[in-house]
């Protein structure tokens, strides 16, 4: 071998050997995400606070008095209610004091349209904490054990149902299936569909729901929501529990068409079901005709007249 072909070897070797030494790649490029953020443009407004991690959406996680073992008391303040909200865990302290922080926050983020879906952020018309998002001023200080919760109307025509909204919440967390309230989040019920109208009135001995939509996909979205609640409203169980899937009577739901203690049926209208819901008890009448009414007042984001 020449002197020549030994110089071309051993230069090959160097290159190789040269290879393994390479500079690892820089990182692939930003995202778009990214570049935003690192840029002069303005980030979206921050919400109330970021969701606990691994916190179901909804289902409460926010709520002070869904905390396990949580006691909560109300009472009427100038233009509002205080709503306390202790325990005598220490650790249940904190988790109260968290949540009615965050509540606190999400207040002053209160969207125009309500659109409840667990972030704090709903507006809170018809949902189920005691504590009330919905044209409210919220504030928080710590007290022995937890928290306190000043909670003031807006408009002052409101004060009255505010009153009475924290209360009924209150209440219905104690109830047989309260816990698992909210969590089908109203998957059945023909009002809830997007783009969805619903009207109340009262007929001989039963009270009629007819919902509609101008959107084809939506109209058939509410008569097969409401052949559901039809079949449902045949289960009729003893013992409510709750669950969104039609089986746990609709004793607390938030569905205009009430399925606990009655009979349901439907047909189809232009646009929609038209639903005869039938008190078992004549005289029960009335407070459904008031619980539909309100259930559909609330879903619309209006509060009840009274």
């Amino acid at each position: 071998m020449n002197a020549r072909t030994l110089l071309v070897c051993a230069f090959a070797l160097l290159v190789t050997a040269g290879c393994g030494d390479e500079k690892p790649k820089p990182d692939a490029a930003p995202t778009a995400s990214a570049n935003a953020a690192g840029s002069g443009a303005p980030s979206a407004p921050p919400t109330a606070m970021p969701a606990k991690p691994g916190a179901e959406r909804g289902k409460m996680a926010h709520c002070p008095s869904a905390v396990d073992g949580a006691a909560t008391d109300i009472a009427d303040t100038d233009g509002g209610v205080t709503v306390t909200v202790t325990a005598k865990d220490e650790a249940k302290t904190k988790e109260i004091r968290e949540r009615a922080q965050f509540l606190a926050e999400a207040s002053k983020n209160e969207p125009a349209g309500v659109k409840h879906n667990g972030s704090g952020g709903g507006g809170g018309a018809f949902g189920r904490c005691p504590v009330i998002n919905r044209n409210t001023t919220v504030e928080t200080a710590e007290v022995d054990g937890g928290a306190k919760l000043t909670v003031k109307v807006k408009t002052p025509t409101e004060l009255d149902w505010l009153r009475r909204e924290s209360r009924e919440r209150l209440k219905e967390m104690s109830e047989p299936g309260a816990r698992e309230a909210g969590q089908g989040k109203m998957a059945h019920c023909p009002s809830t569909v997007e783009g969805a109208a619903t009207a109340v009135k009262s007929a001989a001995g039963a009270v009629v729901v007819t919902i509609t939509a101008k959107d084809e996909a939506a109209t058939k979205e509410i008569r097969d929501r409401s052949k559901f609640l039809v079949e449902a409203s045949k289960k009729d169980p003893n013992d409510v529990t709750h669950k969104g899937d039609g089986s746990g009577g609709g004793g607390f739901g938030r569905c205009p068409v009430v399925l606990k203690d009655t009979t349901v049926e439907s047909k189809d209208v232009e646009g929609g079901t038209e639903l005869t819901v039938k008190p078992k008890d004549a005289a029960a009448l009335p407070a459904l005709e008031k619980e539909a009414t309100e259930r559909a007042e609330k879903l619309a984001g209006r509060v009840p007249a009274k």
